[in-house]
């Protein structure tokens, strides 16, 4: 397993007072000579620490690591779950991530899909939280300069560049919409992993229900509606059923 080559950049958008910047950086940079040094589980103190107060996809990955290197298989999914959540297109992230699922029990197929259905979620999740919001930003930009510039010509020539910056404009409001859908994605994502060695599934949210199957630690579930401290489970093979929240860690 790869120590991590990827960029432990911070997010700000997400910080909270209690952790200026340049704290937050010290403080990374001690955890990444603890990890280098082998002390994992001092690494992963100073990387949680920082985790608290500022959010970004190298540093749940560098997290996910050292809970890999404790042997903490189902809290390392976690973190590599949440780090692909921030940057879908981060390839050392998908690697480690295929190597910790190895090492659980459950081995759950996902259901046929349109075989362009894995790119196109790529290209909409973009290489990060703030692709769609950049993106949105050049296209205003683009749309008023190019409808500025548009009035000053006459003729065919005003006509194009209005077109044009009408364009620019409908490609600002869609990448608007994708950023928001970026966003709640992030903030709001509807799938956690089991946490627990074992945990029965069953037909109704309460005890004594029919167990329909059983799932282990690790396993990624989508969540559903909850009830009465159940919630409602679908596996990437569409079978659903309920277990208890307290079994689960949302991502």
């Amino acid at each position: 397993m790869r120590a991590n080559a990827l960029s432990l950049c911070l997010l700000a958008a997400t910080a909270l007072p209690a952790m200026d910047r340049t704290t937050a950086d010290t403080l990374v940079a001690r955890a990444t000579s603890a990890y280098t040094q082998g002390d994992h589980a001092g690494a992963l103190v100073l990387f949680d620490s920082v985790y608290h107060h500022w959010r970004s996809a190298g540093l749940a990955y560098a997290i996910g690591n050292c809970h890999f290197k404790l042997d903490h298989v189902p809290e390392a999914i976690v973190y590599y779950e949440r780090a692909l959540l921030l940057e879908p297109g981060a390839e050392d992230v998908k690697a480690n991530l295929e190597l910790a699922r190895q090492r659980t029990m459950d081995r759950v197929n996902e259901l046929p899909t349109f075989r362009l259905g894995g790119s196109w979620d790529r290209w909409l999740g973009g290489r990060d939280v703030d692709q769609w919001s950049r993106r949105a930003l050049w296209g205003w930009s683009l749309a008023f300069l190019i409808a500025a510039l548009a009035l000053l010509l006459r003729g065919t020539l005003r006509a194009a560049g209005i077109s044009l910056a009408g364009v620019c404009a409908v490609f600002a409001l869609l990448s608007v919409g994708l950023a928001v859908r970026r966003l709640r994605a992030v903030e709001h994502p509807a799938a956690a992993i089991v946490m627990q060695p074992r945990v029965d599934v069953r037909s109704e949210p309460r005890d004594g229900a029919t167990t329909l199957f059983m799932l282990h630690s690790g396993t990624k579930v989508g969540l559903g509606a909850e009830r009465s401290g159940w919630v409602e489970v679908t596996l990437a093979n569409g079978n659903v059923g309920w277990m208890p929240t307290s079994a689960l860690q949302a991502l």
